[in-house]
């Protein structure tokens, strides 16, 4: 998960320029839905400006960081998913989930927080995978659940763990999540932070999923074999090129690859060690997930 460093006056002008009349539109509907005090539509118009977060996010997951389809037809790969459900939000973890937690993730909320159904900063495109059967309509919080109103830059006093990358106003995702391999970590050493790290983590099954650590092994393999190169002197600009492209955040997997990067400069035998790894487990040397430790 990376951040993406957009703004409210640039999400506003982008979907302005998709569709001139939409906030127009969403506005009234939702002072129809503060007034009725509830989601309640027979039909929404999220959808229709699902193309400009595609874009936005380099045609990736903003979660779990899988490149799907472009906006052409990408709309048929991702959901435009409401970061804070905009109906009932159920407790998580499950009373019957595996995942337990030794502090507090928040209740449910009845009517969850409806009058962010057509809140731009409230949305954000997501694979399918991460929106259905695992964000659903959960939403964990450390803290109290927001008022009816307020905006997403206002409710950070709820403490939320899961974290919104397509702003200004949260944490950089990066600054709660590192990677061991193909392997997310928390990069805090307490507190609330870390605690993101782990819900967050745990939320989204970054690290249960084999998909994702057969696409990231992979693409760590392209990235060393062309950093070993470079080392080693036999490498080109291909090589070269390689390199400063799988540092940038069109890259599915980006945040995994940058923290390669950099354990490379820092440490290139263990570097060099997480590659063998990775090298293995792509060519089916080895089922298991990398962790040469």
């Amino acid at each position: 998960m990376i951040q993406y460093s957009s703004t409210r006056t640039r999400l506003t002008s982008l979907i302005d320029a998709h569709d001139a009349k939409w906030l127009a539109k969403a506005k009234k509907r939702t002072a129809s839905l503060i007034k009725k005090q509830r989601y309640d539509e027979s039909s929404a118009i999220w959808s229709q400006v699902k193309p400009v977060y595609i874009v936005l996010q380099e045609n990736k997951c903003i979660f779990c960081e899988r490149q799907l389809e472009s906006a052409q037809y990408g709309t048929i790969e991702f959901d435009l998913e409401h970061f804070r459900p905009k109906s009932s939000v159920q407790a998580w973890p499950a009373e019957s989930d595996r995942t337990k937690y030794d502090f507090p993730t928040g209740g449910a909320a009845p009517s969850g927080y409806y009058w962010l159904a057509y809140e731009i900063d409230n949305y954000a495109a997501s694979c399918k995978v991460c929106n259905s059967p695992l964000k659903s309509n959960y939403f964990p919080i450390a803290g109290r659940r927001g008022a009816v109103s307020d905006a997403p830059a206002q409710l950070l006093y709820e403490k939320p763990f899961l974290c919104y990358p397509l702003c200004d106003f949260d944490d950089d995702p990066e600054s709660l999540i590192t990677f061991v391999a193909t392997t997310a970590v928390p990069l805090a050493k307490g507190g609330h932070k870390r605690r993101r790290a782990i819900v967050t983590i745990d939320f989204f099954q970054l690290n249960q999923r084999e998909q994702l650590h057969k696409e990231r092994a992979r693409l760590i393999a392209i990235l060393g074999s062309s950093l070993r190169a470079i080392a080693d002197g036999t490498g080109d600009g291909t090589d070269m090129s390689i390199a400063k492209r799988m540092n940038s955040k069109a890259m599915p997997h980006a945040a995994c690859l940058r923290a390669f990067s950099k354990l490379w400069d820092h440490d290139r035998r263990l570097a060099n060690r997480y590659l063998d790894a990775c090298r293995a487990y792509v060519a089916g040397e080895t089922n298991s997930v990398p962790q040469p430790n």
